[in-house]
C-alpha cells in the first residue's frame, strides 16, 4: 500500500513538473507571433479603413493645405488612396541571439507614381480638348483637383515586398528604424 502511494505520489509529481515545464514554455511568447501582432496593429487600421486612421491621414493632408486650392475633399482622396490596401507577413526571421529580427511584408497599395502618371495623361487629354480656354483660374484649379482624384481612383494596386527590422527591448519587439522608408517605397513603387 505504501509502495502504491509512493508511486502515485511520484506520478502526480511528475505530471505536475511536466505541466509546470509546459506552462513555462507557454509563458514566453513566440517572437515571430509578437512581431506579426505588431505589424497587424500597425496595418490593420489602414487595411480596414478604420475611421480613426482615415481621420488622422485626412488631418495630415488638410494641415498641408495643398488640396483646398484644388477643391479636393481630403477624406475622399484618402479613401481612394487606401482602396485595395492590403498586407501579408511573408516571413519573420529572428536572429540566433534572439535580440533582433526581420519581417518581410508584402504591401499591396496604390502607387503615387502611377497616379501621377495617370494624372499627367488625363491633364494632357483635358488640355487637348480646349475646354480650359473658357475657364477661370478657380475653375481650372477645381478641374485639376478632379483630375487628381480621378487619377487616384483609376490607379491599380501593386504589391511590393518590404523588410522591417525589429529589436527587442524590455521583452517587447519594436521597429528598429527604416520603416517609413520601406512604406514610402511601397507607395511610390
Amino acid at each position: 500500500m505504501k509502495k502504491r502511494n509512493l508511486i502515485a505520489t511520484l506520478c502526480v509529481a511528475a505530471v505536475l513538473a511536466f505541466g509546470m515545464a509546459l506552462a513555462g514554455c507557454a509563458a514566453k511568447p513566440d517572437p515571430a507571433e509578437q512581431i506579426k501582432a505588431d505589424i497587424a496593429a500597425q496595418f490593420d487600421p489602414v487595411k480596414n479603413l478604420d475611421q480613426t486612421a482615415v481621420d488622422e491621414l485626412t488631418s495630415e493632408l488638410e494641415a498641408a493645405n495643398e488640396f483646398e486650392t484644388y477643391g479636393i475633399d481630403s477624406a475622399a482622396y484618402v479613401n481612394s488612396m487606401l482602396a485595395g490596401f492590403d498586407y501579408e507577413v511573408e516571413d519573420v526571421v529572428v536572429a540566433e541571439d534572439g535580440t533582433s529580427a526581420t519581417a518581410t511584408v508584402a504591401i499591396t497599395c496604390k502607387s503615387f507614381t502611377a497616379a501621377a502618371e495617370r494624372a499627367t495623361e488625363l491633364s494632357a487629354e483635358f488640355a487637348e480638348s480646349g475646354a480650359m480656354l473658357d475657364m477661370s483660374m478657380d475653375e481650372m484649379n477645381k478641374k485639376i483637383g478632379a483630375i487628381m482624384l480621378q487619377a487616384m481612383d483609376e490607379t491599380e494596386v501593386k504589391t511590393t515586398d518590404c523588410v522591417f527590422d525589429y529589436r527587442i527591448a524590455d521583452d517587447t519587439w519594436m521597429l528598429d528604424g527604416g520603416a517609413e522608408q520601406q512604406i514610402y517605397s511601397a507607395f511610390f513603387a
